[in-house]
Parts: structure tokens; C-alpha cells; sequence
């Protein structure tokens, strides 16, 4: 019956022990205090093997410990009960006495489960006369709960299921016989001392630690102080990608960055905003091998001549006659753009000439143009001028909304009417010609600047 309670009461401490809410702070075991003696008096109950012929009784007494680690204690027991014997009623006084060696399962948790083993033994005296010995080994399952202090020195409460196993002798008629004698016990536990402690849970002590605050989960040398062998400002232990080159900007986990995804780092790189899918030297800047302005990659014409203008995709454009005009003269004159008659309206058949000019004017951005409205001589001369600047402004309008890379702010407009002919208002080829519009540049010395720049090459 009693091997049946024993098993019951051991898989029920040791259910609790698995089951036990996470009340724990974090466990570094060389990181905290820890108590260097502790004493626990105690009151319990005994259950006695049958064949120590006693009745079960109630027991007191106290245990001491000293712990030389955190988790390890010697502790010595000592429980005194007064009891019968079962045959006459003759009093029996019984002291039990242990020595053993406890072993905390969770010592930073404010509920510690615990397991101790060691030497035990009882001396039994009926009716005051002499002590019969009788001694063995002893186990116990245990919880310590700490109600108030720190980890160095606390109070807290503290039950325990200890098996006495003795061995008999002939005082007791059957020699050689083991027993099972169960204490339950509960009672307190007093902490005090303290041992020297690792503040910043290193592994070294803080007095012989050079850096007392090193964060948690950095790998440290023999002094405390925290290593970092890539040199990249995240020590070892909290560094998810080791061996970062030497000068590479990292993130917080000591992870190099490639902002502009050419593959070189941040840090190493000389060029850090090179476009995507550009070619890049190892210190991450762009190249351009025939020196066209579009990077090598990017370029969809490598090997184009010096001397030609190309487009942002890096092949040739050809330069038309408007570019030439523009070039050659400062000016781009037409009467290629057509009105409805007496109108500003811009006729539909006048697209490919403002389309022709619009794109060679984007590729001029640096130019300030005037753009000019003429007229013939039919009509009143009032009627002229204010039609001229009218179609002057249809035209910029015009080239405004089908090219974005024409800035207004560049650009003005202005309206002559039927002054300034070139050609003789008394035919009608001449008044045809009189019909026209005309493209200035006002900064003509910063077109000879661009134009020695781009060395164009002529069609």
C-alpha cells in the first residue's frame, strides 16, 4: 500500500514540475546572485514501513545547506518524531538525520523544482532507553517557491516528498530487510550570503570584467569585453552575417547593404546611386567605353563614335535639316505650319514640321527661343499683328502639350504681323513665304558653347 502511495505522490511531484507556469525570469545562471547558505525548518508527517514496527507520526525539524553553485546545494536534515510501537503502545522517540546533495532544476525561477539524494539514518529509543541505529540512502522531489527578496537572499515556502530507505538490523528481527519511510513535509526557506555576481551575464565575474555592460548574447574574451572580428560595429553572437568586408556600412544585425543593387557594397561603394543595371567597376562606379554619356549596360549601341549625338538609350540620332538650320543659323525658319485662313487654328496637315521641330528643340534644353509670328501684307496691318502673335502663341502651345521636355520658362513669344517681309507681298509666292514662323535663340553664345560640346556631326 505504501510502494502505492510512494509512486501516486512521486508522478504527481514530478507532473507539477513539467506542468508549473513559466513564472521564471531569464535563467543565466552566472549572470545572477545566488544564495551561499540557506535554512529551511520544517513540519511534516511520517509514513514507516510496517516492518519498522512504529505508527506513523508527525515530524519537525530543519535542514541547512551551503551552495557552491547556483544550482547545487549540501544540505543537512535533521526531524525528530515521538511515535508507539504497534505491538504494546511503548513510546518511541526517532531522529532522522541526512546528508545530501540537492540539485535546482529551474534556480532562477520564483517556483524551483528540485531533486535531492544522499545518506540518511534513524535512531529509535523506546521508552528513553538506548538509540538503535538503522541507516541507508534517501531521494526527494521538491518545489521551492520564493515569496520576497532576490536571488541572493529570499524567503519562501517549501514542500517536499522524501523517501528514507534503511537497511535493517537484528534490534528489529528481520534482518537484511529494506524499508520505505515517506516524509511529507512543509516549511520555509531562508536564504542569505551572496556570492560574487556577472551583472551583464557574460560568463565573467564583475570583478575581473573589463566591460560590465556587455549586451546580452555577445560573445566576450577572457577580460568581458565583447568581440568583434569583422570589425563591423556588431559583435559576434548578435552578428547574422559574419566576415562583412572591412568598411561596408551594416544594419543593426551587422548585415551589409547595396543600395543601389550593383553589387558592390555600401561603403565600398564610390558611385552610390548607379542606375539600375549599369556596369560597374569594383569600387561600384559606372562605365562608358565609347564615352556617349549612357552608361555600359545601359547602352543599347556600344562602340558609337565620339562625335555623335545619341539617344538616352545610347544610339545615334540623326540630325535633320531643322537641326542643321538651327545650328547653322540660330534660327528655325518655315512656313511649313499652316493656319485656317484668317485663323489661329494649326492645321492637322502641319504635324510632322511641329513634330520635327518639337524634337530637336528637346534636345536643346539649355536654349532660350523666341518664337515669331509673320504675316503678309493682306488685310488691315492691325488685324495682322494681333494674328501673328496669336498664331505665335497656338505654336508654343502646340509644342508644350506634345513635348514635356520643352520648359515654358525657356521659351516666349511675339508676334511682327506683316513686318519684316522676306519676300515681295505683290505675288502670291511671295506672300506665301511672308506666312511664316521663326524659332530664335536668344542665348546664341550659349549654342556655340553647346554645339563645340556635342561636336555634332552634320547629316
Amino acid at each position: 500500500m505504501k510502494k502505492t502511495m510512494t509512486l501516486a505522490v512521486l508522478l504527481l511531484m514530478m507532473s507539477s514540475m513539467f506542468l508549473m507556469p513559466a513564472q521564471a525570469a531569464t535563467d543565466k545562471a552566472v549572470g545572477q546572485d545566488k544564495p551561499l547558505f540557506s535554512v529551511s525548518p520544517y513540519l511534516g508527517w511520517g509514513l514507516w514501513d510496517q516492518d519498522l514496527g512504529v505508527d506513523d507520526s508527525f515530524i519537525f525539524g530543519g535542514r541547512a545547506a551551503f551552495h557552491p553553485l547556483r544550482w547545487l546545494a549540501v544540505e543537512g536534515t535533521y526531524g525528530r518524531s515521538a511515535t508507539q510501537l504497534k505491538l504494546d503502545d511503548t513510546d518511541v522517540d526517532m531522529d532522522h538525520y541526512g546528508v545530501d546533495l540537492v540539485a535546482h532544476l529551474k534556480p532562477s525561477a520564483r517556483v524551483v523544482p528540485y531533486i535531492a539524494a544522499g545518506w540518511a539514518q534513524f535512531d529509535l529509543a523506546a521508552n528513553g532507553g538506548d538509540k538503535v541505529p538503522v541507516n541507508g540512502g534517501e531521494v526527494a522531489l521538491g518545489l521551492k517557491a520564493k515569496l520576497a527578496g532576490d536571488d541572493a537572499s529570499y524567503r519562501g515556502l517549501r514542500v517536499e516528498l522524501r523517501d528514507v530507505m534503511t537497511d535493517l538490523n537484528d534490534d528489529f528481527g528481520n534482518d537484511g530487510d529494506w524499508t520505505h519511510n515517506l516524509i511529507m513535509s512543509a516549511g520555509l526557506e531562508l536564504a542569505f550570503g551572496k556570492s560574487s555576481k556577472d551583472t551583464d551575464g557574460d560568463g565573467v565575474r564583475d570583478k575581473e570584467d573589463a566591460c560590465p555592460d556587455t549586451p546580452a548574447g555577445a560573445v566576450v574574451d577572457e577580460f568581458g569585453c565583447p568581440v568583434d572580428s569583422d570589425g563591423d560595429g556588431v559583435f559576434d553572437g548578435l552578428d547574422q552575417c559574419e566576415d562583412t568586408p572591412a568598411g561596408a556600412t551594416v544594419d543593426a544585425y551587422g548585415c551589409p547593404r547595396d543600395s543601389d543593387g550593383d553589387g558592390v557594397l555600401d561603403g565600398l561603394d564610390a558611385c552610390a546611386d548607379t542606375p539600375a543595371g549599369a556596369t560597374v567597376n569594383t569600387r561600384g562606379c559606372p562605365s562608358d567605353s565609347d564615352g556617349d554619356g549612357v552608361f555600359d549596360g545601359l547602352d543599347k549601341c556600344p562602340g558609337t563614335d565620339a562625335n555623335l549625338q545619341v539617344d538616352v538609350e545610347g544610339c545615334p540620332i540623326a540630325v535633320t535639316e531643322v537641326e542643321v538650320q538651327l545650328l547653322d543659323t540660330g534660327t528655325i525658319t518655315t512656313n511649313n505650319i499652316v493656319f485656317a485662313s484668317g485663323s489661329s487654328e494649326i492645321d492637322p496637315a502641319s504635324k510632322d514640321i511641329l513634330a520635327e521641330i518639337g524634337e530637336t528643340l528637346t534636345r536643346w534644353p539649355e536654349l532660350r527661343v523666341e518664337i515669331g509670328g509673320h504675316t503678309d501684307d493682306t488685310g488691315r496691318a492691325s488685324f495682322n499683328q494681333r494674328l501673328s502673335e496669336q498664331r505665335a502663341q497656338a505654336v508654343l502651345d502646340y509644342l508644350l502639350a506634345g513635348f514635356p521636355g520643352i520648359q515654358s520658362a525657356q521659351y516666349s513669344v511675339k508676334g511682327y504681323g506683316e513686318e519684316g517681309p522676306v519676300a515681295d507681298n505683290a505675288t502670291a509666292e511671295g506672300r506665301a513665304a511672308n506666312r511664316r514662323v521663326e524659332f530664335k535663340v536668344l542665348n546664341t553664345e550659349e549654342l556655340k558653347r553647346q554645339i563645340e560640346k556635342r561636336r555634332m556631326l552634320e547629316k
